[in-house]
């Protein structure tokens, strides 16, 4: 019986242990994916500064986490100050067997810390437009012209991106590529932060115009395609629509807001910015492309938490407008 007595009190314990440390490591993992996910919240937000990012992620972890998880969150820094949140949680979880060992409760702990970064390289396809705008101060949901016939006093206009040509990168020549990397037909090449590229002059209106039509095929509504957040960041509704596109945000060569009038020049990238393009026409009268007026094209511009396989992220820079990407980096 003693034997027995023995016995039983050790299969108590490998039982305490099994069940117990299995219910703990489950609780653990389920913490662990709470914080992520708030982290992650939280650094989407970030583009609309603290007072956006701290309640985004207290929200998403209210959502997963439970009522009574000591919970704290941070703006910490990663690559550039401020750029990231850290959340971090203790759990307390109850035993089963273990408590007839004196043991009653146990407690877990988890910690996230998610980055928001800007692209430095864009890896090109079918959503970069050879179209450029200045640096400057965009407003998420505002309308602005991305590409304009008349370059005169503009802040944006044509540019010549590379395309792919089997293994090569060739510069655009003549109408027909401009218009082909519009509608998609063609893709650009990858373009980094940096890079010169130049100005196109001249009159692509047709082009600009029948490359819009083969690219869209029906147009949405702004609203169809993306939901504008309090903060100031977009949801996007509509992933694939041909009307979201990524247009290069360039300096001159002396690192000024000026586009050149009338003549080539080169430019130098100094981010990305997404558009959701939403006319295209007279400036007058702005349609769908209507008669083949491809005069001036108009977008909304839109903070978006990007895929990161659209390029190569790097340090964050607010001020920038350029899009952005959210990773756990801890």
């Amino acid at each position: 019986m003693v034997i027995v007595a023995v016995f039983m009190l050790a299969l108590l314990g490998m039982a305490a242990l099994v069940i117990d440390y299995g219910n703990v490591a489950l609780q653990r993992r389920a913490l662990q994916n709470s914080v992520d996910a708030a982290a992650l919240a939280g650094a989407s937000s970030l583009a609309g500064g603290w007072s956006s990012a701290q309640p985004a992620a207290q929200n998403v972890y209210l959502m997963n986490g439970y009522q009574s998880d000591q919970v704290t969150y941070q703006q910490t820094t990663d690559l550039q100050p401020g750029d990231s949140v850290t959340v971090s949680s203790t759990r307390t979880v109850d035993t089963f067997i273990a408590t007839l060992f004196g043991i009653s409760t146990a407690k877990v702990s988890a910690s996230a810390t998610a980055t928001i970064q800007s692209f430095t390289q864009v890896t090109g396809g079918t959503s970069v437009m050879p179209w450029g705008v200045l640096q400057g101060s965009y407003t998420p949901g505002a309308n602005y012209p991305i590409y304009t016939k008349d370059t005169a006093n503009a802040n944006n206009g044509a540019i010549s991106l590379p395309y792919h040509l089997g293994q090569n990168c060739p510069d655009p020549n003549g109408a027909n590529a401009y218009s082909n990397e519009i509608s998609g037909d063609l893709t650009t090449c990858p373009i980094s932060v940096g890079e010169t590229v130049d100005t196109k002059p001249g009159n692509n209106s047709g082009p600009t115009s029948q490359g819009l039509d083969d690219r869209i095929g029906s147009w949405d509504t702004i609203n169809q395609i993306v939901q504008f957040n309090a903060d100031g960041t977009a949801t996007l509704l509509e992933p694939n629509s041909p009307q979201l596109v990524l247009i290069p945000i360039l300096v001159n060569q002396v690192g000024q807001s000026a586009w050149p009038n009338g003549t080539s020049a080169p430019m130098t990238v100094v981010g990305f910015a997404w558009f959701v393009i939403t006319s295209c026409g007279d400036p007058g009268h702005p349609t769908y492309c209507a008669n083949s007026d491809g005069k001036e094209v108009n977008g909304v511009f839109v903070n978006l938490d990007s895929d990161p396989e659209v390029g190569t992220s790097g340090g964050y820079n607010p001020g920038s407008n350029t899009a952005y990407t959210v990773s756990l980096t801890q």
